[in-house]
């Protein structure tokens, strides 16, 4: 663990009125929401009407995990959440006020996380409201299963959600409050919830900025930065997702008649894993419980950010397991199902399904390759040198990947090395399809849409876009005799040029591949010597380095930090290699 001294940065005015601050703008951005700003209590502007005709639900805690609790308040949720500084909980005066501004003849239920603050803060403030007479229970929620053996039990976490989820519906439907309690409680005892940090979180104005070691994360850590199970080292989300769900599984209360156990999947992101990852993370949770667990049928999937902890990299995974008895177990169901006006509940249902491909409406792969095979033997090289070049062009990509990558990483985004090496593998699994294109043109264009499919960014729509019209030009030409293979092909490769340049405004001078293409292509056509076209192809590349950033990669870039560089354009430079490779495999 390592004390990073550098000051972490935060959109704030003051560390203080940060809380304040954030639920002003919750209730501007949110007008069905109201606040008590000196008690930091958020409540439904409807609360008079909810209040005569249900049960009402608060819960609260400290600041730092939206959307809980604010981002639960709307109908059919919380009609109130309290909210303590970041990461403190409320005193039980802001409890006490909240409860008496959203009680109902019907009762309030208060929902906490089992935490020691909380629970003693909330239990005083139910206490105190039932001396006024204001019928009142407490729920707590501990589905922690990282410290459950400990003397307090385990830590509340995701679940929470699902159990002010339920028994929101439940209020909605006009039940009891004894009977809501009881189900609420019923659900915390069916939940088991497991988490998983890279980092710590950082409390805003704190001097604090902890970090985990490098290549490690820590199994279990709470959402205040509490101490988890175990550190462990980096692994991918496969692996990560299946050692959780192993260590949650004998924490679940599976079917006792036989059956498969019902159970509901919730992936709760922390708040500081990008949503490319965290939807990585939801991919293997909901695969693997199909497929690993078999005694398990998943009936629905909540994913998103719950109960977060700020900025932690991290998220967790909760089941909940169905009772038995299938009618109980429809109806907690339809209470996760039961839509509301809430700013951090998902209104999307999600059943699980495996079922998620479309059907493309495109024509289908052959008649997109329609009357090509008029392009004869005359247009093409042999197959086998088709093959040998494919072949000479993978293994360039992959080993010019470190100086593509170097030269992108200080003049671009750093991705087009990692391009080069997508590109390989896509065209060698392509490979068996490309060789048995019907002809040339065919294999061509077989070429572009594997490229297409697999490999994004400027450069490959550039690449794609070439070919596709350079297939066009060879099958243009495929029935003019007058000309030999080498002109058919020269003559193509400059229609592809023209072509392309309806759709970039790239020119040679701007400092981008097409400083390698334009003089490979011009000098071929006027000289027919392919020599000469690369030795142009070179020296346009080399020329790069010190031109002026216009467009592509470094137009982002101040002159003088592209002069400092002293590199060429990592596009000009990774075609100027792929273009030798090429001619030198043909020859």
């Amino acid at each position: 663990m390592a004390n990073n001294p550098g000051k972490s940065k935060h959109l704030m005015n003051e560390p203080a009125k940060i809380v304040q601050d954030s639920l002003h703008g919750l209730c501007y951005a949110n007008p069905y929401l109201k606040l008590l700003p000196e008690e930091r209590v958020i409540y439904a502007a409807n609360v008079d009407n909810v209040a005569r005709k249900q049960v009402t639900l608060i819960a609260g805690g400290g600041s730092g995990h939206e959307g809980a609790y604010a981002g639960f308040v709307g109908d059919g949720l919380l009609t109130g959440a309290v909210c303590g500084g970041v990461f403190a909980s409320p005193s039980a005066s802001q409890v006490l006020a909240a409860i008496e501004r959203v009680q109902s003849t019907h009762g309030v239920l208060v929902v906490v996380m089992n935490y020691t603050g909380d629970c003693l803060h909330f239990g005083l403030a139910v206490e105190r409201a039932k001396a006024k007479g204001i019928q009142a229970k407490l729920l707590v929620v501990n589905d922690d299963i990282a410290s459950r053996d400990t003397r307090v039990g385990g830590r509340g976490m995701a679940a929470t959600a699902m159990v002010i989820k339920c028994c929101g519906a439940l209020a909605a439907q006009g039940v009891a409050l004894d009977e809501i309690a009881q189900a609420g409680q019923a659900v915390i005892e069916h939940s088991a919830t497991l988490g998983v940090a890279l980092d710590h979180c950082h409390v805003p104005g704190s001097a604090s900025n902890v970090t985990l070691p490098a290549g490690e994360m820590e199994l279990g850590m709470g959402i205040h930065n509490e101490a988890g199970l175990s550190r462990l080292a980096l692994m991918n989300a496969h692996d990560l997702v299946a050692h959780m769900l192993d260590l949650l599984m004998p924490h679940l209360r599976l079917a006792h008649n036989g059956d498969k156990t019902r159970v509901v999947l919730m992936i709760n992101n922390y708040g500081g894993t990008p949503a490319l990852e965290f939807h990585v993370v939801v991919k293997e949770a909901i695969e693997q419980v199909h497929k690993q667990w078999t005694h398990l049928t998943l009936e629905r999937v909540l994913s998103g950010s719950f109960v977060t902890s700020l900025n932690m990299p991290g998220f967790s995974l909760s089941l909940l397991t169905l009772p038995d008895n299938h009618e109980l177990a429809d109806r907690w169901l339809s209470c996760l199902d039961a839509p509301v006006h809430a700013l951090s509940w998902p209104n999307t249902i999600s059943y699980g399904s495996k079922d998620i491909y479309g059907t493309c409406l495109s024509s289908s792969e052959d008649a997109q390759h329609t009357d090509t095979t008029t392009d004869s033997a005359q247009v093409s090289h042999a197959p086998a040198v088709l093959e040998k070049v494919l072949r000479a062009v993978v293994k360039q990509l992959v080993a010019m990947e470190p100086t593509v990558t170097s030269y992108d990483t200080v003049l671009g985004d750093g991705d087009l090395g990692q391009a080069c090496v997508f590109a390989a593998d896509a065209i060698d699994k392509a490979m068996p399809k490309i060789m048995h294109a019907k002809s040339m043109v065919d294999a061509i264009l077989v070429l572009a849409e594997t490229i297409d499919h697999h490999i994004g960014g400027t450069s490959s729509a550039i690449i794609c876009i070439y070919l596709n019209a350079l297939a066009k030009g060879l099958l243009a030409s495929s029935d003019d005799t007058s000309r030999d293979n080498a002109t058919r092909w020269s003559h193509a490769a400059k229609y592809a040029l023209q072509a392309l340049m309806q759709y970039t405004q790239a020119r040679k001078g701007d400092r981008t591949m097409m400083d390698t293409l334009i003089p490979f292509v011009d000098t071929w056509t006027a000289s027919k010597s392919l020599d000469t076209a690369l030795e142009a192809a070179r020296n346009g590349m080399t020329a790069t380095i010190k031109q002026k950033p216009a467009l592509g990669r470094t137009a982002y870039l101040s002159e003088e930090t592209v002069r400092q560089a002293n590199m060429p354009d990592p596009g000009a430079y990774a075609l100027a290699q792929l273009l030798e490779t090429i001619v030198t495999a043909a020859q």
